[in-house]
């Protein structure tokens, strides 16, 4: 099947799976994997191809510099110890433990392929994990260490792909030698991201003094970015992951002085559909290929492919919980970076961050990504097997993690947290004080009566934020529900406009320029309306 065809009916599906998702029990991910074998049943999708280069290159980049640049960095940072030990030490710990763990298993397996299947399977996704718990999410600290252990993990996984691929094709292995290129890897990739972002943001800004501050172009350039970082760091022979993971925590954060609040929006709506669409189109792909995968290893006997795929999903869960529980009473006991409760680690919370351990899009990429060939011309050891390994290992997590998370949060009863939205609450109510001090300076210097009562009205408006943020209970949920008729009848308004405007153009007293225009600006009335009462 040609591309275009394939591309627009990969887009197709996950379109189905998106809209599917709401009457169906199953979390997206697993849904776009069903739907994804369905389709496989179609004619000409039954053997669909994917050259691993080409799809390392154009799924990686994006899909890390988004999740990095929507990191928080002070939560990163007050995380950063006990990520780290999920990120580095466990990647490290499962590379070597499912490498000797599943040689020994499987003879025909060599070791350095047998670590390069620990490497694909070491990192979490966060995405994954955080789409099978929508309904029921779970507690903030808990996102934040899953989402920086997934960022991290990807690059240190992926680098100790990269070095067990080598080893693997080449059939040359020495742990001093691996140690070295790891540190130059990493170390060159941070350094050419940090550059490449910091070059970035300096053209952005030079084109928005030079007024050339499109929001398309601006966003255009973010795009750009990680794939930037991507290949400058590749050209020069160092992680080209890393690079994109350190440009995206670079740029967390920093949005760009003098950036319109259209081109941020637009960015961020940008964004928001290329991490769907990248992160489905992964999904999507994995259930069109699983019959192939399956009938790719079928010189084994199918109860020995589900004994080592469960063997490895035993082994993964168990080098997990064992890690995630000594680390956290270790980290207590000595007192390196703990932030948690004073009688120690809480076990529901290390359940919590134990069994968070779905594998999703970095895992099947990178298995995806692994030659067919070695540097000798010969073909690479027990690819299809590795590549069976990793499908299986993203079902299982999926399927035996994250569908029971839901049910398990609730369970275990642990507060979602407070601390974001306490947060919110203070920062609304400081930025409101900011705006009655602005009102009250400007409104000393008004004359006109009209003018003066409709600054009245607005400080009135302020005051009566504060008062629904930090005042008495009883009059902020009096005030809320006045608040709440108020926006009723605003959108009833916008409703009879927009219905009047339809009227008029159906009656050919307007064309479709001024509709487009006239319902673009309700639109937005629509949407400032519809913020929920808290949010202000």
């Amino acid at each position: 099947m040609a591309t275009t065809e394939l591309t627009l009916l990969l887009l197709l599906a996950i379109a189905v799976g998106g809209s599917l998702v709401h009457w169906s029990p199953l979390p997206l991910p697993i849904l776009l994997v069903v739907v994804g074998v369905l389709a496989s049943l179609l004619p000409g999708l039954e053997d669909i191809a994917v050259d691993p280069e080409l799809f390392l290159l154009l799924f990686i980049p994006p899909i890390l510099f988004a999740d990095a640049w929507v990191l928080p960095r002070r939560d990163f940072v007050s995380t950063l110890k006990p990520v780290l030990l999920l990120a580095l030490g466990l990647v490290v710990l499962t590379v070597v433990a499912v490498g000797y763990a599943m040689h020994w298993l499987i003879p025909a397996m060599p070791l350095a392929v047998a670590f390069t299947l620990g490497a694909i399977v070491s990192p979490t996704d966060a995405v994954a994990t955080v789409a099978t718990t929508q309904l029921l999410p779970l507690p903030a600290r808990i996102v934040h260490i899953v989402n920086a252990e997934s960022l991290l993990n990807d690059a240190s996984g992926l680098v100790a792909f990269k070095l067990a691929v080598a080893a693997a094709a080449t059939g040359l292995f020495s742990s001093i030698e691996v140690a070295g290129n790891f540190l130059n890897l990493a170390g060159g990739g941070i350094i050419i991201g940090i550059g490449v972002e910091w070059l970035a943001r300096g053209l952005r800004q030079r084109l928005i003094r030079l007024h050339a501050g499109d929001p398309v172009l601006q966003t255009l350039l973010t795009v750009l970015m990680p794939y930037g970082a991507y290949l400058a760091a590749e050209a020069l022979h160092v992680s080209g992951i890393l690079a994109v993971v350190a440009a995206g925590l670079w740029a967390s954060g920093q949005e760009v002085k003098g950036l319109t609040a259209d081109a941020r929006k637009h960015a961020r709506e940008v964004w928001r559909m290329l991490s769907y669409v990248l992160n489905g189109l992964v999904f999507v792909l994995l259930g069109l290929q699983l019959r192939r995968m399956i009938t790719s290893v079928d010189e084994y006997a199918p109860f020995d492919l589900a004994m080592y795929a469960l063997v490895l999903w035993v082994l993964l869960m168990a080098l997990r919980f064992a890690w995630v529980w000594i680390s956290a009473h270790l980290r207590f006991k000595f007192g390196w970076g703990w932030s948690g409760g004073r009688t120690g680690p809480d076990p529901k919370r290390l359940l919590l961050v134990s069994w968070a351990a779905v594998r999703g899009s970095i895992t099947l990429a990178t298995a995806l990504s692994v030659p067919s060939i070695t540097a000798s011309g010969a073909p690479f050891p027990e690819r299809n097997l590795v590549v069976f390994l990793a499908a299986a290992t993203i079902i299982l997590t999926l399927a035996l993690n994250g569908v029971p998370l839901p049910w398990l949060i609730r369970k275990l009863a642990i507060n979602s947290g407070e601390e974001n939205l306490h947060e919110e609450h203070v920062a609304r109510a400081e930025i409101a004080r900011a705006a009655l001090v602005a009102v009250s300076a400007v409104a000393k210097e008004l004359t006109d009566p009209e003018d003066i009562a409709f600054a009245g009205r607005l400080s009135g408006r302020y005051e009566g934020k504060i008062e629904l943020l930090e005042g008495d209970p009883g009059h902020a949920s009096e005030r809320a529900s006045h608040i709440a008729l108020r926006r009723k009848l605003r959108l009833a308004a916008i409703g009879a406009e927009r219905q009047c405007l339809h009227e008029l153009h159906a009656s050919d007293v307007i064309n479709d320029e001024s509709l487009r225009i006239i319902e673009a600006e309700l639109d937005e009335r629509e949407l400032v309306s519809s913020i929920s009462v808290d949010r202000g």
